[in-house]
This record gives C-alpha cells, structure tokens and sequence, in this order.
C-alpha cells in the first residue's frame, strides 16, 4: 500500500509538471504579436490609419533605403505604400522589468537611429537565422531604468531594423514566412508601426488576413 501510494504521487507530480509545461508553451505561442486585440475609439483608429498611410508613403523608404532596395531588387513588385494592415494590437505593459542602471549608446552613430528624439530610450532588437532564431524587440527607458519587451516571434518571423519616427512612434521592418516556417511557405515584407502614447502596435504585411 505504501508503494502505491508513492506511485500515486510521482504520477500526480508528472501530471502537474506536463500541464504546467503546456501551458507555458501555449503562453510563448499566443505571445507572437504584441499580446491582445482591443477595440479602440473610431477616432483614434482613423488618426493611427491616417498616420501609418503616411509613414508607409513617404517615411519606409526614406528611413529604410536598403531593406527597401532588397524587396525591390527581388522577383517581388514592392511598395510600402501598398501593404495591408493585419492588426492593430494592444502593447502588453505587464512585460516590464526593472534595471539597475541604463546606458543609451547615444556616441554610436550607427545606432542613433534606435535612439528616441530625447535621448532617453532606445530599441533593441534580436533574430538572426543563424545565431538566434527568435527574435525580441525591447524598448529600454533610461529614465526609468526599465526594459520593456514589445514584440517577440519564433523561427518564422525576422527584424531587419527599426527606427524613430517621432519621440511617440517607432517603425520595424522585417520579414516573415506566411504560413509557417518551411522553406516552401513564402516570405513576406513585415512592418509594424508603434504608437507608443496609446500603446497600441499595427502589423502591416502584403496580403491582410
């Protein structure tokens, strides 16, 4: 009986620590894109519309020229202006952590763009095929000396670069492999536009879904 018992146990300790597993994943999976679709106001979302059209037209290519270039050069008619919105999403400000101390490379040229108008903050971004398949954008505020994760995907999605607009809006661009991630699924321009006051992310690719 006391075998038994501890039989029972260990089974429920598997079970417990299987579920908890699972559920992880799930929580990693679900996280892709920023976090949660929201209902906004019919006015805020014209003015964001309004704004990212005007991003797409005029500022990608400007701020972007080579990774513009590469879709360009391809077998692919690329215009920035011609993407589709895929989602508006609300930026997940639970996934928040706290610093010891925040150092912005403001004497690197070739970062500057990641750096924000004030000098205050700066983007971070990771994913490469090689070195480290997922990838992680993170906003990094040295006045709070917090780090803030705002976007984050598997294998199939990749930064390129990322930029400042304007001291309340930052743009990414990418690419992602529509459909999952075998080499036969095609790959597309990804760009996703931060309106970080109203902390909502809009998710930009050639086909909407």
């Amino acid at each position: 009986m006391r075998m038994n018992g501890r039989n029972v146990v260990r089974a429920a300790v598997v079970v417990i620590v299987i579920a908890v597993a699972v559920l992880l994943a799930l929580q990693l999976l679900t996280r892709g894109r920023v976090d949660k679709a929201v209902t906004i106001d019919p006015a805020l979302e014209r003015e964001i519309t309004e704004q990212d059209r005007a991003i797409l037209k005029t500022r990608i290519n400007a701020i972007f020229p080579k990774w513009a270039q590469a879709w360009k050069s391809g077998n692919f008619r690329f215009d920035p202006s011609a993407l589709q919105r895929d989602s508006i999403e609300e930026i997940d400000s639970s996934l928040i952590t706290r610093v010891d101390e925040v150092n912005v490379p403001l004497d690197d040229e070739s970062l500057r763009k990641l750096v924000s108008p004030d000098g205050m903050k700066y983007l971070e971004f990771t994913g490469d095929a090689e070195t480290e398949p997922d990838s992680e954008l993170t906003l990094v505020d040295a006045a709070r000396n917090e780090r803030q994760r705002l976007l984050f995907y598997g294998p199939s999605v990749r930064f390129d670069d990322a930029a400042w607009v304007d001291a309340g809006t930052v743009v990414v661009v990418g690419e992602g492999t529509e459909g999952g991630e075998s080499e036969a699924d095609s790959v597309q321009p990804l760009v996703w536009i931060f309106h970080l006051p109203h902390r909502l992310v809009s998710t930009y690719s050639v086909s909407a879904h």
